[in-house]
């Protein structure tokens, strides 16, 4: 099961949240190298993780933290707005039922115990759950380019915005990512990922609004 955590509820996820920014630390600082002005204190955190900020929170039979994704609203500052707007042939898209998906990482150690992808198909399957909640139109997101055929393999055709751009010596592509119900269904199937994934229901879709 995945935990959403936002507004409505992150005052009763602190220790979760902590757990999540130094599993990103782990994974974009230590393993990746990227230089992260903001990261420190072994957290990985940046001027986008605000009060706003949405998280799918990915947890282990453990109850280890696995993986995370993070949501922000378009509306609001975002990775693809304020940092890699060139990465679009025309304006970036913004809207109510328009989120960004970004931030989205698994432990070393799930990817290891992981070799068929479970855990990255739960949190597509987690997000798509997500958006349809919440009526989105569509998610964006800037990708490497594995990434996108990743999602490709599992029919889930993403519509780039722009041209592939090579950035930090990988290539990077912005897309929009398409609320599909045939990808969604392709992902479980393939990944092997439980109906539904969230835990955030739908009786709960309005408070997350």
């Amino acid at each position: 099961m995945i935990d959403v955590i936002g507004p409505w509820n992150r005052t009763h996820h602190q220790d979760t949240l902590d757990a999540m920014f130094r599993l990103r630390h782990q994974v974009f600082v230590e393993e990746m190298g990227w230089h992260l002005p903001l990261a420190r204190d072994g957290r990985e955190k940046d001027q986008f993780d605000t009060a706003r900020t949405i998280y799918l929170v990915y947890h282990d039979e453990d109850g280890e933290i696995a993986g995370s994704m993070r949501l922000i609203p378009s509306a609001l500052p975002h990775v693809l707005g304020d940092v890699f707007p060139e990465l679009c042939d025309g304006p970036v898209p913004r809207g109510p039922a328009i989120f960004e998906s970004s931030r989205s990482c698994v432990s070393r150690k799930a990817r290891r115990n992981d070799p068929k992808g479970r855990i990255w198909g739960a949190l597509s399957c987690g997000m798509i759950e997500y958006a349809m909640l919440r009526e989105l139109d569509f998610i964006t997101a800037v990708m490497d380019r594995r990434m996108v055929e990743m999602a490709r393999v599992a029919e889930w055709y993403l519509a780039p915005l722009g041209p592939e751009r090579e950035i930090a010596g990988s290539g990077v592509v912005a897309v929009t990512m398409p609320i599909d119900t045939h990808a969604l269904d392709t992902i479980r199937l393939q990944r092997d990922v439980p109906d539904p994934v969230l835990s955030l229901r739908f009786a709960a879709a309005a408070a997350a609004a």
